[in-house]
């Protein structure tokens, strides 16, 4: 069942718009240069702060990765990451919106920290692995704004073992487990949360399940598929990938039975079961 947010109609706080982020913060990449001026500048006014570092030996060859999370002047938490391996380039990801410690972002009736154990001992990088011998997906989250989930960055290891940005979306995940028996787990979550303006209504909120795609580039990818599928057996049906408002979900059909989705005008003339 999708996590209910705030209420339509304005009963709570709206939804804020997801937050875009600078090219700096989307390609996992050292920032470009700045010219002289600017960097004496900055140089001045913002100072970084290690927030954690630890080793994880990601690629289980003995070789351990050094992570870096860093936070500048006026912020609560790390905004900067950066990744060094022995003979690879260093990897660089910024973050406008920072990331919180991972734990935070699952509600006390969730059941993903049981059922998945971070392989290191970070408290900000969570690390699955996706399939037998291949090496952990590293997943980092941001704060969540009113009903947009939170900001979620997924690291993996290419072919020539340098880590390489999978996935920088609003997204909330909820299970990363084999869907359709190729031997490694899809990641299942939420673009944004239901928006509730009844004890009978929500708004359509479906769950996305991503594949992990090897061409024609290292990326997670939407699957529409097993994002059916997934919704079919898990929701409360499909009317497409997208989050709508104009889409109510019924949770409470006036004739009884299972809930159902219908457009949201129609669903609120709807008489009311009567308890």
């Amino acid at each position: 069942m999708a996590i209910s947010a705030c209420k339509k109609g304005g009963e709570n706080t709206p939804a804020a718009p997801a937050k875009s982020q600078s090219p700096e913060a989307t390609q996992g990449t050292p920032s470009r240069a700045p010219n002289e001026q600017t960097a004496t500048a900055a140089k001045e006014t913002v100072e970084w702060t290690v927030v954690e570092e630890f080793d994880f030996d990601w690629s289980g060859k003995g070789a351990p990765a050094h992570f870096t999370l860093e936070r500048h002047t006026g912020q609560q938490e790390p905004s900067r990451l950066t990744i060094r391996i022995k003979g690879h380039k260093d990897f660089v990801l910024s973050n406008d919106d920072g990331w919180v410690e991972y734990q935070t972002n699952f509600l006390p009736g969730e059941k993903f920290l049981k059922v998945y154990r971070n392989l290191s001992q970070s408290s900000y990088v969570l690390f699955l692995r996706g399939s037998d011998g291949s090496p952990p997906l590293a997943f980092l989250g941001s704060l969540s704004y009113a009903s947009d989930p939170e900001r979620l960055h997924v690291i993996g290891l290419d072919s020539a073992g340098s880590p390489k940005l999978l996935f920088n979306e609003i997204f909330h995940i909820a299970e990363f487990r084999d869907l359709d028996g190729d031997g490694t787990a899809e990641m299942i979550g939420l673009p944004c949360f239901s928006q509730t303006w009844s004890d009978n209504l929500i708004t359509y909120d479906p769950f996305h399940v991503y594949k992990l795609e090897n061409t024609p580039k290292q990326e997670l990818k939407l699957s529409l598929p097993l994002s059916q599928d997934y919704n079919l057996k898990h929701y409360y049906g499909w009317a497409g990938p997208d989050c709508r408002e104009d889409l109510a979900v019924v949770l409470h059909p006036p004739g009884g039975g299972k809930p159902v989705i219908m457009k949201a005008e129609e669903a609120e003339n709807l008489p009311r079961k009567k308890k």
